[in-house]
Order: C-alpha cells, then structure tokens, then sequence
C-alpha cells in the first residue's frame, strides 16, 4: 500500500494504520539511528520516539511522497538532540557491525569482495560527519530525499557523496579507485 494512501487513513482518524507505516520503515529507521548512536537501548529508545513524534506530526505531513524522508529527517533530529543533551560528538566508531551495511540487495558490499565490512567502517569513520551521513542515508534514501531530510540542495548532497567516495577511494588503495 502507498504511504501516501495509508496516511489520508491516518488522518481520517484511522491511527492504527500507523502500524503499517512502522512495519513498512522500521529495519532501515532503526539501522539508521543505531549506526549514529552505537547501543541498542539507546537506538530503541530514539526509534520510538521517532515513530511517536512522527504521529504525532501526521497532520502537518504534506503529502508529496516523500515521508521516508521526512521520517528520516525526524529521526536525524532526534539523534542530534540526543547527542546535544548528552554533550557527546557524533563519533562513527571503527568497530562497526558486521551488518550494519549488509543487505542482500547491497551492490556496493558485493562489488566489494574481500574487503570486510569492518574495514570498511573504520574508513568511513575517517571521513569528516557530513560525507558520513550523506553515505549513510544513501543506503536508506534517494540523493533528493537525502537533500530533503538534510534541508540542503542537491548539489550540496551529491558534492559530499562525492567527496567522501574519492577520499574512501584514498584511504583503501588503488585498488578499490575504479
């Protein structure tokens, strides 16, 4: 079902509907705010008041088809509330999870072959926080809804994707640069 469909019946008073909203995002919201926040309570807890917060602001959600951004953007603003009440940088750890980029339909870890998702990581964590958010929301989200969800252009989004990818390329050697 559309998101678009799904949320008219949430606004209609069908509020159980969300459900279907939460099942339908809730592995990729939830990688999302883990890999910023490295503990799962802690993920569990900002994934939650994501989904509340996002209900709560159904009404004011224009329908253009974009709520998978939008929702990642609330997320994103809960995260960067939780770091600012705790005092903490937003550190991408080198010591990431194994599965934190795997999926079965992720060509970038194919195409990869024998270097470890772990070693990947740790080259991320490298690079400066905006080219590791651009990268990481472009495992869940278009570079437009990217641009959306970080308020910024397009040209900005793609111009850090594009960066971080050439200092990746740097960092792993000459042969991962093509």
């Amino acid at each position: 079902m559309q998101d678009d469909i799904i949320i008219a019946s949430i606004k209609n008073g069908k509020k159980e509907d969300f459900g279907l909203l939460v099942e339908k995002y809730k592995n990729q919201l939830y990688s999302f705010i883990y890999y910023s926040v490295k503990n799962d309570a802690i993920a569990g807890d900002l994934f939650q008041d994501t989904m509340l917060k996002a209900l709560q602001e159904i009404n004011k959600y224009q329908e253009e088809g974009k709520f998978k951004a939008w929702l990642f953007t609330i997320a994103r603003n809960k995260i960067t509330d939780y770091f600012r009440k705790s005092s903490k940088v937003v550190q991408f750890s080198e010591e990431m999870d194994a599965d934190t980029f795997a999926s079965p339909d992720n060509t970038a870890t194919k195409a990869l072959g024998n270097i470890s998702l772990e070693e990947i990581g740790g080259f991320i964590s490298k690079l400066p926080k905006e080219q590791q958010e651009v990268i990481l929301l472009r495992q869940y989200l278009s570079f437009k809804e990217i641009a959306h969800a970080l308020n910024c252009p397009i040209g900005t989004v793609l111009a850090r994707m594009n960066r971080g990818i050439k200092k990746l390329q740097a960092f792993m050697g000459e042969e991962y640069a093509t």
